[in-house]
Parts: C-alpha cells; sequence; structure tokens
C-alpha cells in the first residue's frame, strides 16, 4: 500500500505540473493581471488539480472499498449501508437501545447526546488523547476515531451523532452498558478489570455510583469474592474462628474457604476479617484456591529480580514464586511488597488475570 501511495503522488506531482505547463500554454502571450490570476487562472488549475487528484487515487480508493468489503461506488448517506463520505462531510444519525455504529479505520465520530459504550476495535478519544477500552462509555462533546475497526452500542432509549468516513448501522446482538461507578473512568488502567469483577458479580460497589478503586481490601472482602468465584456453594455455619459469627456478610464465604483449604487463619485461632489483606496474603489465597480446583502450580517466577524478595515470608515464598510466574502478581518499580495493603482495584487486576490463568490451564 506505501508503495501504491507513492507511486501515486508520483503520478499526482507529474500531473499537476503537466497541467499547469498545458494551462500556461494555452493561453498565449495573455497580459496576467491579478483579476486574471484570481479568476480565470485560479479556478481552471483547481480544476485541472481536481481532476488529476482524482485520477491518480481513485484506483487506491476502489482498493480500499473492495478491502472493505463495498462496492465501488455503494452507499447512502443515511447510513442504512455502508456509507463512504469521500468529501468527510459530517452525517447526523440517531438511533437507540441495541444500535450498533461500525466505524472503519480512519472514521472520525462526534457524540452529541444518550449513552454508548465501546463493543470491539480501536476507538481513540481524540479530545482527550486516550483510546477508550472495550466496554467503556462515550463522552458527548466529544470527537473519536477509530484506530481499527471498532463498534459501538447505544445504551439509552435515543441518541445523537455526527460520522465522517466509512461506517455502517447494526443491532447488537448484546449491549454492554458503561460501568456507572463516577470513580471508575474508562481511561484509568483498572477500567477493564473492574468490569469484568463487577459483571461475573465477584464486587460490587461501594454504592450505586461508587466503587473505591483506592481503598484498601480486607480479608473477609477476599474471602467472599473468592466464594463468589466458587459459585458461591452452600456451605453450614462452624465455629472455626473465634472472631467469625454467624450472620454476618463475610461469614458464608470464610467459613467456605477455611473449610476448602483455601485460608488457616492467623495462627491463633481467629482470622481477623477486618484486616487489610496484603500482597502475599493474596497470593496465597489464590495458590490454595488453584491447588484445591485441580490445577498444576508448578510455574515459578524468579523472586530475586526484586530487590525486596527478601522480605517475602517463608509461608508465602512458594504462592508468591507462583503468582509472578503466571502473571498474576506484577511488581511496582522492581518491588514486590509482599507486606502492603492491597487495593480494591489491584484485587480486580489480580483476579482477572487469576481467572484468565485458570481458564488457560483448564
Amino acid at each position: 500500500m506505501k508503495k501504491r501511495l507513492l507511486s501515486a503522488a508520483l503520478a499526482l506531482a507529474a500531473a499537476l505540473s503537466c497541467a499547469t505547463m498545458a494551462w500556461a500554454g494555452v493561453q498565449g502571450d495573455t497580459l496576467i493581471s491579478l483579476s486574471y490570476l484570481n479568476g480565470t487562472y485560479l479556478t481552471g488549475l483547481k480544476t485541472t488539480i481536481t481532476q488529476a487528484v482524482e485520477r491518480a487515487c481513485q484506483p487506491i480508493y476502489d482498493a480500499a472499498l473492495a478491502k472493505a468489503g463495498q462496492p465501488s461506488g455503494s452507499g447512502g448517506a443515511d447510513g442504512s449501508a455502508a456509507a463512504w463520505l469521500s468529501s468527510h462531510t459530517p452525517v447526523a444519525g440517531t438511533g437507540g437501545y441495541g444500535h450498533q455504529i461500525t466505524l472503519a479505520v480512519g472514521s472520525g465520530l462526534v457524540w452529541n447526546s444518550g449513552t454508548a459504550a465501546v463493543s470491539g476495535g480501536v476507538l481513540v478519544d481524540a479530545t482527550v488523547g486516550a483510546e477508550v477500552s472495550v466496554g467503556g462509555g462515550l463522552t458527548a462533546g466529544h470527537r473519536y476515531l477509530a484506530g481499527e475497526t471498532a463498534q459501538v452500542v447505544i445504551s439509552s432509549q435515543s441518541a445523537q451523532w455526527m460520522i465522517e468516513g466509512q461506517w455502517a448501522n447494526g443491532t447488537a446482538d448484546t449491549v454492554i452498558v458503561p460501568l456507572s461507578f463516577t470513580d471508575v473512568p474508562s481511561t484509568q488502567w483498572y477500567y477493564s478489570d473492574v468490569r469484568y469483577v463487577v459483571e461475573k458479580g465477584l464486587f460490587q460497589g461501594l454504592s450505586e455510583d461508587t466503587f473505591g478503586p483506592g481503598n484498601p481490601m480486607q480479608r473477609g472482602m477476599m474471602t467472599t469474592v473468592l466464594h463468589r468465584l466458587a459459585g458461591e456453594p452452600e456451605v453450614g455455619y462452624a465455629p472455626v474462628f473465634t472472631d467469625i459469627p454467624d450472620g454476618q456478610w463475610y461469614t458464608q464465604g470464610t467459613i467456605w474457604a477455611a473449610g476448602v483449604g483455601v485460608v488457616s487463619g492467623m495462627g491463633d485461632g481467629s482470622f481477623a476479617p477486618g484486616l487489610n489483606v496484603t500482597r502475599q496474603q493474596i497470593a496465597v489465597m489464590l495458590y490454595n484456591y488453584a491447588v484445591k480446583a485441580g490445577r498444576t502450580v508448578d510455574t515459578a517466577g524468579e523472586l530475586s529480580v526484586f530487590w525486596d524478595h527478601a522480605s517475602v515470608a517463608a509461608w508465602a515464598r512458594d504462592a508468591m514464586g507462583w503468582a509472578v510466574g503466571a502473571g498474576i502478581l506484577n511488581g511496582s518499580d522492581g518491588a514486590l511488597l509482599p507486606g502492603d495493603s492491597a487495593t480494591r482495584a489491584q484485587v480486580a487486576a489480580m483476579l482477572h488475570r487469576f481467572q484468565n490463568w485458570m481458564d488457560q490451564q483448564a
């Protein structure tokens, strides 16, 4: 394609050169005046250049249409079928819940009103200079560019937009509704991880519109999440730990986790559900979960590459090595930070990676 574009550019340059000389030749010895240059000459030159550009670029244009699966010259401005707007004049569009817009590479979209989410491909928010993750919502008044063929699905009763480029309408099989949490913008690194754990029912928000991505994860929360990951199997109450009474929101998950060997407590008969869970404690829980699920946990990363590897507790070294080797636990600026608390966003990311690893091992 680069060679074809270069050839077209050279052909265009030659055509323009010839066109200019030809135009000058037909004018003879006409006295050149400012009005002549701005009027007759400029008008004729524009026409000649336009024709030369069309002749030089038409093959590339037709090839691009063929590659996109559209016949040359097809499409309607109403967007009922794929439409190529060679002049890049914006065309207005409207739609409602479940309506899907497919944008070809390089196409532009200005979102006017309504809610919608990216359901596939690569869409860049040119207003803020960031890619919108799959599942990320569009912002009214922002301009978007398709870095790859991208799909946008409307999740409100009505929406309005402007499009320039090649695009097509359709109906989505499923509608991805943007997260309603105001503290989880689609531009954050953890957006897709939070979306995953919420859609899977592993996490709940702190309220209808807040998730608390920076809040520390507590041990009782961790066992509850792992219980949900296992499908919330029924478990009867047993006084396994001295500080886990019956009837608390974390009771079922903690009793289950202890019963299957995912957790063993603090060593003094307690579990400390309200304490913040540490990174090495999470590694141990996930390691035990994987073993109980019948997965092979012989993948081991090299802990010595982290400057604080010596601070990993002896009881957590195998689990930490596995978590690093499996790509579940990443360091931070060359450190493992094994005794540090983990935030809800960090745990969401670990669980997302863990489930992907579990699926690969199945």
